[in-house]
């Protein structure tokens, strides 16, 4: 169950602070029939060859509200109330419930995007129910690299030829795998290839299926931001840019038996001449190109940025004071899009909220999780109090019945 938490914790906030014009003023079911009668058409069906229906449950936490839903065959189903009570994960995603599969969205994520996204989320996460049919297996990131310096590094080079790719410069494809090849030679523990297949395949049908220029809109996606975090959220750009790219270099890619593989795999495949063997010279070139010394220093100064690194690492040594947080039926809400710092056998979170028996977590910075997710640490409190415990940038709220407890400097929630 910790590894379902953790995926919908993920993707909660994908795309409820994607939106970047004004919210759609459509009503919450005219973009429900609108996004029905796309994936209804025949070239939507083309697509994937599947007709894209799905149940919907549209999840308000706010109103303690779901509402079930279907789209079928260019039509939406009326509408059907329940109390939430938490029996759905709160995220855009996928769950089964009462012995059905549905597609869930958050309800205030559809109401904050404009009209296009909202058809975006919808195809996004309609898409996510049926790619295991493809082949295509939900995977989550394995790629905390993307969020080191070199990495980050990297990322943006690649990003930034995909967007040269993606206006035509051919030239500029091999680039960014060329790119790519390296980085994966110096962190050989990914797979990046396959969390882009999951990701990047859902994002790549949403936009699709719901901008008028969809490569121009990927292109954009590209831009990247110093401060964000990369390690679940880099499949949604670059696994879209490439499977756009893919539909000129080879149209008939989404059919072909070795899609399982990456996409990746089928641009080489189609295209031998991208198939890339590192030479010192020539990445010397792209380095130069790409502006690597002067985008390594940038993220260095970022990092430094956090403070200071050696506070935290401390709290990984067992003599050392702290508040410690057994994972034990333990939820968690975060943005994928937020920076994560490695750390040992740990990595350093920021904006994230926990959520257990003895209460809820709000963290802006500084909390510390296990690799193995057994447990999260946080520095000592500083005050403590029946109802609320307080450190540097975090607060509890306890439930009726539950304190802090300290022994030996070690802090811990309990019973009474």
């Amino acid at each position: 169950m910790k590894k379902l938490n953790v995926f919908f914790g993920l993707v909660l906030l994908t795309y409820a602070v994607c939106g970047q014009e004004s919210a759609c003023k459509e009503t919450i079911q005219e973009s429900l029939q609108k996004a029905a009668e796309i994936l209804n058409n025949p070239e939507s069906r083309r697509l994937w060859n599947v007709s894209l229906n799905a149940p919907v449950l549209i999840i308000n936490p706010s109103e303690n509200k779901m509402y079930f839903t279907a789209i079928e065959n260019g039509k939406v189903s009326p509408f059907k109330a329940e109390e939430w009570n938490n029996k759905v994960p709160p995220a855009n995603s996928f769950f089964d419930y009462a012995g059905k599969r549905y597609v869930t969205i958050i309800y205030a994520a559809l109401r904050n995007a404009p009209c296009e996204q909202r058809i975006n989320l919808l195809c996004h996460e309609i898409f996510h129910t049926y790619q295991k049919s493809l082949g295509i297996e939900n995977q989550s990131s394995v790629n905390r690299h993307m969020d080191e310096v070199q990495g980050r590094t990297l990322l943006q080079m690649e990003m930034k030829a995909l967007q040269q790719a993606l206006s035509g410069d051919s030239g500029s494809l091999r680039d960014a795998l060329y790119i790519r090849t390296y980085r994966q030679s110096i962190y050989p523990d990914n797979n990046e290839d396959l969390y882009e297949l999951n990701e990047g395949l859902a994002e790549y049908t949403g936009v699709k299926l719901s901008m008028k220029d969809a490569g121009e809109y990927i292109k954009n996606r590209l831009n990247y931001d110093i401060t964000k975090g990369y390690t679940n959220a880099f499949g949604y750009f670059t696994g879209s840019a490439y499977a756009i790219l893919l539909d000129t270099i080879y149209p008939q890619w989404r059919y072909d038996k070795d899609l399982t593989k990456g996409l990746i795999y089928l641009i080489k495949k189609e295209k031998p001449e991208y198939r890339i063997a590192i030479e010192k010279k020539e990445l010397d070139k792209l380095f130069a190109k790409y502006e690597y010394a002067l985008r390594l220093k940038k993220e260095k100064e970022e990092l430094d940025s956090f403070g200071d690194m050696e506070r935290f690492r401390e709290l990984l040594k067992p003599s050392t004071s702290k508040l410690c947080l057994p994972n034990q039926r333990l939820s968690f809400t975060y943005n994928p899009n937020d920076r994560v710092i490695t750390l040992d056998d740990a990595v350093l979170l920021r904006n994230m909220t926990i959520r257990g028996d003895w209460g809820q977590l709000t963290v802006k910075s500084g909390l510390i999780r296990k690799n193995n997710w057994s447990a999260f640490y946080l520095l000592p409190p500083s005050t403590v109090s029946s109802e609320a415990v307080s450190g540097d940038d975090y607060e509890i709220k306890l439930n009726p019945g539950w304190k802090v407890k300290a022994v030996n400097g070690l802090f811990r929630i309990g019973k009474e």
